[in-house]
């Protein structure tokens, strides 16, 4: 194992990039009101809720020191100092239900090793090497500065892939780094191969036929949930010990050709899964639409499509029917038929409120020289205030010309002077226009 070997060959080139995009992303944020706020925003809830996890951590998990589990915190202080750090960081154990994790951390400007209970109990059961290199692991993390640098390069996780591929150099860099601290590349590959199986059977694993399934289960869903993660496949890491150490006797890669062409299927999988839904939801619109016209339709030709009624309201004639659509020849065919002017339909309306009910003013004028009466209210309101909320000035200037009363309120509603707040008869009428 030689030193100059620790570092993975990428972890420069993605800090490098990432930097690069970091430092563009905070020189627009800089120039931007709109962008400094965003950032501030986005730094005040990364460090609000990683204080509050930290200060979790710290206030229930067990601090080990000299007089809690003193044989670690020696073994934490020897690796320490061999790592070159000028101070021994903080560790602290936490309950994991049965979770097998560790991690390096700051908390208010001190460096922080976390275990969990899962890791540390190898302490307590034999397992001293094992446990070294998840120690010294960390402490690399923490000698190489990756939590400083991964705040540096923040404005870069939101670069799909980018920041991952990062953090998989600086877990490779960081194996080998604590491999060559404790000197023990089997308790290394031991330690990866515990995060696999649990800390009761890691030992009987058979590390080659593990390093393996980097070519046996090689295809695109294992490759995607890799390039999605922070952290290596576990065979790879064990095997790039290996290849540190150089005993790796045969070295496993993954099949091209498989991930390849799983990967294809899946895109094309996804891509057919996107046209389809595409596909179905234009389909369902189509049909819900036509569906939906074709009810509604088949619904109102019978009241509407021959203009055999304008509403369907019980007691409507032919006279007001066509005095709504503004046919002029049948209400005149109506009224010479002998259809009386004055009836009225269940809402009171008769066949003048009908046609101010379809802005015709021509059949306005029409019905009120045949004798309708300009002052006509159906069960709500008169004909002309029903003119006026509807914005019909032509209608109102000739029901007043024949003398509607704009003074005179409906059974329910008020008069058209009081809708319209106005008191004299131009007032109202420019007032109409706002309606």
């Amino acid at each position: 194992m030689q030193s100059s070997h620790i570092r993975s060959s990428r972890e420069v080139v993605y800090f490098i990039i990432s930097l690069l995009i970091s430092i563009s992303i905070y020189i627009v944020a800089a120039v931007s009101i709109v962008g400094i706020g965003i950032a501030l925003i986005v730094f005040a809830i990364v460090f609000y809720l990683q204080l509050i996890m930290l200060g979790s951590i710290r206030g229930n998990g067990v601090r080990i020191h000299q007089q809690q589990f003193p044989d670690v915190y020696a073994r934490v202080d020897v690796l320490a100092k061999e790592m070159g750090l000028k101070k021994v960081p903080d560790v602290f154990v936490i309950q994991s239900e049965g979770a097998l994790n560790a991690f390096a951390t700051r908390f208010l400007g001190r460096d922080m090793v976390v275990l969990y209970s899962e890791v540390f109990e190898l302490a307590r059961e034999q397992g001293q090497e094992e446990l070294d290199f998840i120690l010294a692991h960390e402490l690399a993390h923490v000698k190489r500065r990756h939590v400083w640098k991964n705040l540096l390069i923040l404005p870069a996780a939101f670069v799909p892939f980018l920041s991952q591929a990062y953090s998989r150099s600086c877990e490779y860099t960081c194996d080998r780094h604590a491999a060559y601290v404790i000197q023990n590349p089997q308790a290394a590959r031991r330690a990866l191969t515990l995060l696999g199986i649990g800390k009761g059977t890691f030992r009987e694993v058979n590390e080659n036929a593990y390093m393996q399934q980097i070519e046996t289960e090689s295809n695109a869903a294992v490759w995607l949930s890799e390039i999605l993660s922070t952290h290596p496949l576990l065979p790879k890491r064990v095997q790039a010990i290996s290849v540190f150490a150089n005993t790796a006797q045969k070295v496993y890669q993954p099949r091209l050709g498989k991930v390849l062409g799983g990967a294809a299927l899946l895109a094309v999988g996804i891509m057919a899964v996107y046209f389809t839904a595409i596909a179905l939801f234009a389909g369902g619109s189509f049909l819900y639409g036509n569906l939906f016209t074709s009810a509604f339709t088949s619904e109102w030709e019978e009241t509407l499509g021959d203009e055999s009624t304008a509403f369907g309201i019980e007691g409507e004639t032919p006279l007001m029917t066509a005095a709504y659509y503004g046919n002029t020849e049948s209400v005149e065919a109506e009224l010479a038929a002998g259809a009386d002017l004055l009836a009225t339909d269940a809402d009171g309306s008769d066949a003048l409120m009908y046609a101010v009910y379809g802005g015709n003013a021509d059949i306005v004028r029409f019905l009120l020289d045949q004798g309708a009466d300009p002052n006509t209210a159906d069960n709500y309101t008169t004909v002309l205030t029903t003119a006026v909320t509807y914005g019909d000035r032509a209608s109102a200037e000739v029901l007043l010309e024949y003398g509607a009363d704009p003074s005179l309120a409906g059974p329910e509603e008020p008069s058209a002077f009081d809708v319209t707040e106005t008191n004299s008869i131009e007032e109202l009428l420019e007032a109409i226009e706002s309606y």
